[in-house]
C-alpha cells in the first residue's frame, strides 16, 4: 500500500481514464480523493459519458482504500470545478499527489513526490514538486529535481501549506502595482515575466476558463519554486479533440516520454530557481522557429556555453 494521498480528477473520456487511473492502481494508495465534474448543458452525450467514465473507475477500485468522493451532479467548468476541489481536497488531506485524467506517470512517479512531499514539507521557500520536464531530455540532470518559477501541473503534488495562499480570482491581486514588480522581480526574465502577464491579463478578462494560471500566480506571489524531476516523469495522453485546452500537439513536446528516475542523483539546494532551465524553457515556449528550438535544445546540453549565450 501506498502512503500518500492521491487526487484524481477526471471527467467524460473514458478510455484515457482506464490507461491511468492503472497507474494509480497499480500503487494501491490507501487514502485516495476523487473529483469529477458533471455534463455540460447542450452536450446531448455528455451524461452518458460522464457515467461510463465513474463507473470505470468504481469497477477499477478493487484494493482497500479510504476513498472520498467529490462529484458534482452540475457541470462547473474547468476552472471551478478544480479550483473548488483542490480547496477541499488539500483541506481535508494536508498533502497530496494531484493528477488528472489525460496525465500517464511513469511508476517512478509516485516515489518520487512522496519522497519530496516529506522532504520539503516545512521549507517555505517551496510550492510544489512536478514530475514533468520538458526539457530533460536535452539538458542533463544535475541533481534529483530542478527548482523552477514554472508551476508545472502535469503530474505534480503539494500541500495545504502552499495551497491556501490560492485565489480564483485574481482581480484585486494582479491589479496592485507592487504585486506585478515582485513577480518580476522573481521571474527574473522578461520574456517569461510577460508570458505569465499575459495569462493573468486573460484570467482577468475572462478569456479563458481554468484553474491553474491562478496557482501559478500564487507561487510567483509568494516568491516560491517548483520542484522539478530532473527526469521526467509524465506522458500526457490528452492532446486530441475532447481536450479542453490541449486539442492541439505542441511541437517542443512531440515524443516526449516518461522515464525512470536514476538512482544515482545527487541532493542540491532546492532554491532559488534555477534561471538556465527556466531561461531555456522560455525561449522554448515562445519560439515559433523549429531551427531555434533545435539550437535551444543542443545548448541545453552545454551550460556553460548555454550561461554566457543566454546572458544567465
Amino acid at each position: 500500500m501506498f502512503a500518500t494521498p492521491v487526487i484524481y480528477i477526471f471527467f467524460n473520456r473514458p478510455n484515457v481514464t482506464r490507461r491511468t487511473f492503472a497507474a494509480i492502481r497499480r500503487v494501491r494508495p490507501s487514502r485516495l480523493y476523487l473529483i469529477a465534474d458533471g455534463p455540460r448543458p447542450g452536450k446531448s452525450d455528455d451524461a452518458a459519458r460522464c457515467r461510463e467514465t465513474r463507473e470505470i473507475v468504481e469497477r477499477m477500485l478493487d484494493w482497500p482504500c479510504e476513498v472520498t468522493r467529490d462529484y458534482s451532479d452540475t457541470n462547473l467548468g474547468c476552472g471551478l470545478r478544480l479550483a473548488s476541489g483542490l480547496t477541499s481536497a488539500f483541506a481535508l488531506l494536508g498533502e497530496a499527489i494531484v493528477l488528472e485524467d489525460d496525465i500517464l506517470p511513469h511508476s517512478d512517479f509516485f516515489p518520487f513526490c512522496a519522497s519530496m512531499l516529506a522532504h520539503h514539507r516545512d521549507d517555505p521557500r517551496i510550492h510544489a514538486i512536478s514530475g514533468f520536464n520538458p526539457l530533460s531530455r536535452y539538458a542533463p540532470a544535475r541533481g534529483p529535481a530542478t527548482p523552477s518559477t514554472f508551476a508545472w501541473i502535469w503530474g505534480w503534488a503539494s500541500w495545504q501549506r502552499a495551497w491556501k495562499d490560492y485565489r480564483f480570482d485574481l482581480t484585486a491581486d494582479w491589479s496592485l502595482p507592487e504585486v506585478r514588480q515582485g513577480i518580476r522581480e522573481h521571474v527574473a526574465n522578461d520574456l517569461n515575466f510577460q508570458w505569465h502577464a499575459r495569462n493573468f491579463d486573460n484570467l482577468i478578462r475572462e478569456n479563458v476558463d481554468t484553474w491553474d494560471f491562478q496557482w501559478s500566480f500564487a507561487q510567483l506571489a509568494q516568491r516560491r519554486v517548483t520542484l522539478t524531476s530532473s527526469v521526467n516523469l509524465i506522458e500526457n495522453l490528452g492532446f486530441d479533440s475532447d481536450a479542453t485546452h490541449t486539442a492541439v500537439p505542441v511541437p517542443y513536446l512531440r515524443g516526449l516520454r516518461a522515464q525512470p528516475v536514476v538512482s544515482t542523483h545527487r541532493e542540491r539546494p532546492a532554491a532559488p530557481s534555477d534561471k538556465l532551465h527556466d531561461k531555456l524553457y522560455g525561449q522554448i515556449l515562445h519560439s515559433d522557429s523549429p531551427l531555434r528550438i533545435a539550437f535551444l535544445r543542443l545548448l541545453a546540453q552545454f551550460p556553460a556555453l548555454a550561461h554566457r549565450l543566454l546572458k544567465v
